[in-house]
C-alpha cells in the first residue's frame, strides 16, 4: 500500500491534465501512486488518453473512465473508490501541487496521524506564455478547530478558506471507510468538495492545516466556480448545470432559493442544509435567514455594478425577503459609492472597472507551469521547521 494515491479528476481538458500529472510524479517523495480518472465525453476521451500516454510507463501511474461521464459528486466518488493509498487526495486538471507537497503532508502524519490534513491554495501568477510560483519561506503548521466554520455557514459568512475539502489536502483511507459506513458516501450535494467539508466538520473536533500555499490554481478563466461567481456561464459551466438539474434534482430542494442553481451564496447555503440535514453531531444549527439575504443582496450589487443582468435574481430574493418576513437590504456607504461609480461609468460608454491583478514584477518567468514548479522547488529553503503538529482527532 503507497503513503499517497493522489486522484486526478479531469473532464474535457486534455491540454490542462498534464500540469496536474507532472506535479505529482516529480514530487520530492516517492512513495505514491496516481490516478487520472478522465470523465470526458467520447469525443474528448481519445485527446486525454494520448496526452497522457507518454506517462503510462510509470508504474505509478494509471488510467481509468467511468462507465458513463458521471455529475461531479458521483465523479468523485467512483475514482477515490480506486485509490489503494493509505491517505487519499484530489487534483483537478485546474490545479497542481509544489513539488515537495507530498513531503510536507507525510511529516504531518508521522507526527499525529490525523483523519484528515489540509493546506492552503494560492494561484499561478499568469500573463501571456508564461508563468511564475509566489515563492515560500518554510512549513508553518496550525491546529483548526471545526466549530467556528460551522457557525461561520449558519451566519452565511462564507470567507473562511482553510477549510479541508479534499481537493486541499488528503484523508485517510481509514477514515473514508467511516464516511461511506456512515453516510454511505464520501462525497455528497452538488459540490462535492464543500459536501466532503461538511462530513469532516461532522465528524471531527479539530484538524491539522498547513499554512503554507502547497496547492496552486491556474486557468481560471475556464473555472466553473469563477464562471457562476462573476455570472459569465461558459460552455462547460452550462454542461455542469445541466448534469445538475437532470441528475442531482433531489439536493436542489435543499436551497434556500431551490430554483436557482448560480447565485453562489444559495449554492454555499444549499451544502451547509446538506450537511445539516445529514448531521450526526447535533452541531449545525438553523442558519440565519436575515444573514443569508444580506450576503446573497451584496452578491447580487457587485454583479449590477459590473453590468450583469440580475433582474431574475434579484426577484427570486426579494420574494425570499417577503416570505421571511427580513429587513430590506441597505446599501454600505462604500457600497453607494461603487453603484454611482459604476452607474457613471455605464452612462458615459465605459466598460466596468476590472481588479487590479497582481503584477509578474521581481518574479521570474517561465514558459511552462512545471518549469516554474522545478524553480520553486530548487528555490525552497524552510526557514521554520514542521513544529505545532500536536496531535490530532
Amino acid at each position: 500500500m503507497p503513503r499517497f494515491s493522489i486522484v486526478i479528476t479531469t473532464r474535457n481538458r486534455s491540454d490542462l491534465v498534464l500540469n496536474s500529472l507532472q506535479s505529482v510524479l516529480e514530487q520530492d517523495f516517492g512513495d505514491f501512486d496516481v490516478i487520472v480518472s478522465d470523465n470526458s465525453d467520447n469525443d474528448h476521451a481519445a485527446s486525454v488518453a494520448a496526452a497522457i500516454n507518454p506517462f503510462l510507463s510509470d508504474a505509478r501511474l494509471r488510467y481509468i473512465r467511468p462507465p458513463r461521464p458521471l455529475p461531479m459528486t458521483a465523479h468523485w466518488e467512483w475514482a477515490v473508490e480506486q485509490a489503494l493509498g493509505e491517505y487519499v487526495g484530489i487534483l483537478t486538471d485546474r490545479m497542481v501541487f509544489r513539488l515537495y507537497t507530498l513531503s510536507a503532508v507525510d511529516a504531518v502524519i508521522r507526527a499525529s496521524r490525523p483523519s484528515v490534513v489540509s493546506f492552503e491554495r494560492t494561484n499561478f501568477i499568469e500573463v501571456p506564455q508564461a508563468f511564475a510560483v509566489s515563492p515560500v519561506k518554510g512549513i508553518s503548521i496550525t491546529t483548526r478547530p471545526t466549530l467556528d466554520k460551522i457557525q461561520a455557514f449558519a451566519r452565511a459568512d462564507f470567507r473562511p478558506m482553510d477549510t479541508p475539502r479534499f481537493l486541499n489536502g488528503f484523508a485517510s483511507a481509514e477514515f473514508l471507510s467511516h464516511l461511506r459506513t456512515e453516510y454511505g458516501s464520501v462525497f455528497t450535494g452538488t459540490s462535492p468538495d464543500y459536501g466532503f467539508l461538511m462530513r469532516v466538520l461532522d465528524q471531527l473536533d479539530e484538524f491539522p492545516f498547513i499554512e503554507t500555499p502547497l496547492l496552486i490554481k491556474h486557468s481560471e478563466n475556464r473555472s466553473n466556480g469563477k464562471s457562476f461567481t462573476h455570472l459569465n456561464l461558459t460552455k462547460t459551466s452550462q454542461d455542469f448545470l445541466e448534469f445538475t438539474r437532470r441528475e442531482q434534482s433531489e439536493f436542489l430542494t435543499f436551497s434556500p432559493i431551490p430554483d436557482d442553481l448560480i447565485m453562489v451564496p444559495n449554492v454555499m447555503m444549499r451544502e451547509y442544509e446538506i450537511g445539516r440535514h445529514n448531521q450526526r453531531s447535533g452541531r449545525f444549527m438553523l442558519f440565519d435567514k436575515q444573514l443569508f439575504y444580506n450576503e446573497s443582496m451584496k452578491h447580487l450589487v457587485t454583479l449590477k455594478n459590473n453590468s450583469k443582468d440580475v433582474a431574475l435574481l434579484l426577484e427570486r430574493m426579494e420574494r425570499y425577503r417577503a416570505d421571511n418576513h427580513l429587513t430590506g437590504y441597505r446599501l454600505s456607504g462604500r457600497e453607494w459609492r461603487r453603484y454611482i461609480k459604476a452607474r457613471v461609468r455605464t452612462a458615459i460608454g465605459l466598460k466596468p472597472a476590472k481588479t487590479r491583478k497582481r503584477k509578474a514584477a521581481e518574479i521570474s518567468l517561465f514558459p511552462s507551469m512545471i518549469e516554474a514548479l522545478r524553480d520553486d522547488a530548487l528555490r525552497f529553503k524552510p526557514t521554520r521547521s514542521l513544529k505545532n503538529a500536536g496531535s490530532h482527532s
